[in-house]
């Protein structure tokens, strides 16, 4: 019926024809027979090849002819036949749309959509079009749909709807492929792209979801540390006939722990190209925030005509390019961890290194599950400190002492080595870094202007761990972007090789004096002294020699790791002139000491770094270290003494009070003595006790008279109550106004006493 046309047909000349009047009855059966008979109306003129003629068979004799004015009846003008069936097909629509058959009204629509085409009457056919298609593409029937839709297109283009073209663009190339030619796809996608970039006012929206579908791509998801930026990989999948460019597409992401989060776009910085069929995307990712997340939407824009794709595809099979599912997917595509550490670096030694050395310092690199690949370390050295250039930096596996023989043994041969040069105080990774932990090598000098200083038996003062103490702040820079850094000071300790200190051995009647110099070991390596000389200062001269040495038999000395060892020196005293006293070229006694180090740089001290790496083995050590020492007269003459007096038999106790004493003794006149500060006939005292240990009773600084005479002495006493038990260090009397060089002191050294803990004490329960 969708074909029938009236045919021109002549009528014989005084033909009568009656007039009717036809009104659209309000019964549907009237109705339904109404539209029959102007449907085989129609399909009679439709049939007459000019003639109009139409038999009907009566009964079994007699055969009805007629002819058009017979059959047509009142309908006296094609217009008028047309504006009958419009209508009796009209209102026959809108009953079946208002009933149970709602199907019946759309097929009738698509008679008024056929019959309005052919007419040029396209917004009426449009209109009817829309609803015919939406039956069919809801019921799936694509082979109808097919059929109408082009038409529908055709009256979108003719009323310049460009948005609804478009749309009936898309859904035409959206059909099943066998529907259409592949000529006529390649039209649709023409007027695609020419309407897209034509000249339109505003751009237009459009779903293209039944034509760009997405999933991402098979196996687990991307993993990513919090800051992380990433590469995402989808894969798209285009149903156009040929290859169309993208100028825009970005991807929303989804958090599945919060309906709340929203959408987090990822935007692709260049244009898009999608072939027919499966394509792989990669979009950049910036960093998201912790959590997981899974697809949402697909947005883009093809010149003016802006598209959204909401359909998910499964993604399987892979090999499959025409693969398409509209079933949103579950399983996330990215997940992003929550902060936590990602590497640590460590210092490598703990014990103290040579100071105005060059040293390795070592630095463990631990990657806590996560590439370091192309890592760039920064390097800042902190004051008294400084990176010796001339030297490159070592790199290599890290292989943990603490394991068992067999382990490093098994490791032994796949341990990677490489030197690194440092430069503007940035350091590269290598390749093989990036996974496994490693250790830097970096060659170090720490500077230390100032003269190592001895001390005496009775004061034997070290230098302090912070004065020896150097920073290294290291900036580590890593990750895919090196968006992700690490910084951390690692604090280095450095040391003299020695510690110096002296004692008087004996004095001999002819005034030879016997030095002793004690040199302890301050690192672990083994020292070796090949040669030492004392460079005496005013007021005292060598006995014997004038080269300053102690007998050769003592060299070379082998000094372990924190053992000591002592040189015994022969001096006697020299003149001194007191009116030049103030002008003196040499104040201090100079001990040189000509030494060599056999150490592990894995363990602390070892060679220097430029003897090292000379690759000599008997390469000869000229270290010299050199420590100040104040030898001072009046310690050859003290001008008092100072004996701490036994205690009681019976012992200490905790909680028992205990009287100390102190005995002060003058050994020479006080005229005699030429030190104004022994001159002194009221002389100030101080009791030293730790509160922790003693609780002292009386006062503990005061002023106590002793008499001029030699031989003159005094007793000083203190109460005192001991409050832990054990060996303790008992009070100490000191004379803050005399050098302590004119004081002997008994003993010479601080001491332990021993505190036994309180008597026992029970309690009894008495019955009433």
């Amino acid at each position: 019926m969708t074909r029938c046309r009236p045919v021109a047909t002549s009528i014989e000349f005084n033909a009568k024809l009656r007039d009717s009047v036809d009104k659209v009855p309000v019964d549907k059966e009237a109705l339904y027979e109404k539209h029959i008979e102007v449907g085989n109306r129609l399909r009679y003129l439709e049939s007459s090849l000019g003639k109009g003629l139409m038999f009907k068979k009566t009964d079994r004799q007699c055969m009805e002819s007629y002819i058009d004015s017979d059959w047509v009846g009142s309908v006296i003008d094609r217009n008028i036949l047309l504006k009958k069936y419009l209508e009796l097909t009209k209102g026959a629509a809108e009953n079946y749309h208002r009933s149970w058959w709602k199907r019946h009204g759309v097929v009738l629509d698509g008679e008024i959509a056929a019959v309005s085409f052919r007419h040029g009457n396209f917004d009426l056919a449009a209109k009817s079009y829309e609803k015919v298609c939406a039956l069919f593409a809801g019921e799936g029937w694509q082979d109808l749909l097919a059929e109408v839709l082009p038409n529908l297109a055709e009256c979108q283009k003719e009323l310049n709807d460009d948005a609804g073209y478009l749309s009936s663009c898309v859904r035409l190339l959206s059909l099943d492929k066998g529907l259409f030619l592949t000529k006529d796809r390649q039209a649709f996608q023409s007027e695609v792209i020419r309407l897209a970039h034509s000249e339109m006012k505003d751009p237009v929206p459009l779903d293209v979801s039944s034509l760009i579908t997405f999933s991402g791509n098979p196996g687990p998801p991307l993993e990513l540390c919090d800051g992380d930026p990433g590469t995402l990989s989808i894969t798209v999948w285009s149903g156009f006939p040929d290859d169309i460019t993208l100028d825009s597409l970005s991807l929303t992401l989804m958090a599945t722990y919060n309906g709340d989060e929203g959408v987090k776009p990822i935007r692709s910085s260049t244009e898009t190209v999608l072939n027919p069929g499966r394509n792989i995307i990669t979009l950049a990712l910036p960093p998201q925030k912790p959590g997981s997340y899974v697809l949402g939407v697909i947005t883009g824009q093809i010149g003016k005509l802006r598209f959204r794709s909401h359909s998910f595809s499964k993604g399987d099979p892979a090999d499959s390019d025409d693969f398409m599912s509209y079933e949103k997917p579950t399983r996330p595509i990215l997940k992003v961890f929550k902060p936590r550490p990602l590497v640590d670096l460590i210092s490598a030694i703990s014990s103290p290194l040579l100071v105005n050395e060059p040293q390795w310092v070592g630095i463990i690199v631990r990657p806590i599950n996560y590439s370091l690949k192309g890592a760039i370390l920064h390097i800042d050295t902190g004051p008294g400190l400084k990176i010796v250039e001339s030297h490159e930096i070592e790199m290599e596996t890290y292989v943990d002492l603490l394991k068992s023989s067999i382990d490093v043994a098994h490791t032994g041969d796949s341990k990677n080595f490489e030197r690194l040069c440092l430069s503007d105080g940035r350091l590269e990774f290598p390749d093989w870094a990036s996974n496994e932990t490693s250790i830097l090598w970096i060659p170090i000098h720490a500077v230390n202007e100032r003269l190592a200083r001895g001390s005496t038996s009775a004061t034997s003062q070290r230098l302090s761990i912070v004065d020896g103490m150097r920073t290294i702040a290291l900036k580590l820079e890593f990750g895919a972007f090196h968006n992700q850094t690490f910084e951390k000071t690692l604090a280095v300790h450095f040391t003299d090789p020695f510690h110096v200190s002296t004692r008087i051995a004996d004095k001999c009647n002819d005034g030879t004096l016997l030095l002793q110099v004690i040199i302890h070991s301050e690192v672990k390596a083994t020292l070796t002294v090949y040669d030492a000389w004392l460079d005496l200062q005013e007021g005292f001269v060598h006995n014997g020699n004038d080269n300053g040495r102690p007998s050769s038999g003592y060299f070379p000395l082998v000094i372990s790791p924190s053992s000591r060892a002592g040189i015994l020196f022969s001096i006697r005293l020299g003149k001194t002139n007191n009116e030049d006293e103030g002008e003196v070229t040499n104040p201090e006694s100079i001990l040189n000491i000509r030494y060599g180090i056999s150490g592990d740089r894995t363990l602390g001290a070892h060679l220097p770094v430029i003897i090292e790496s000379s690759g000599i083995e008997d390469a000869k050590q000229d270290l010299l270290f050199k420590s100040a020492l104040v030898l001072q007269r009046p310690v050859l003459d003290p001008c008092l003494t100072v004996g701490f007096l036994p205690l009681p038999s019976e012992g200490l106790r905790v909680g028992q009070l205990i009287t100390m004493k102190w005995r002060i003794e003058r050994l020479n006149n006080l005229q005699e003595n030429e030190d104004s500060k022994c001159n002194l006939d009221d002389v100030l005292y101080e009791i030293d006790a730790k509160s922790e240990n003693w609780m002292i009773a009386g006062r503990k600084r005061g002023h106590v008279s002793l008499s001029p005479d030699q031989g003159s002495r005094m007793v000083i006493s203190i109460l005192c109550m001991p409050l832990v038990a054990g060996y303790v260090r008992p009070p100490k009397l000191g004379l803050p106004n005399i050098d302590e060089a004119n004081i002997s002191c008994n003993p010479a050294a601080p001491h332990l006493v021993c505190v036994l803990p309180p008597p026992l004490s029970s309690s009894f329960c008495i019955p009433a």
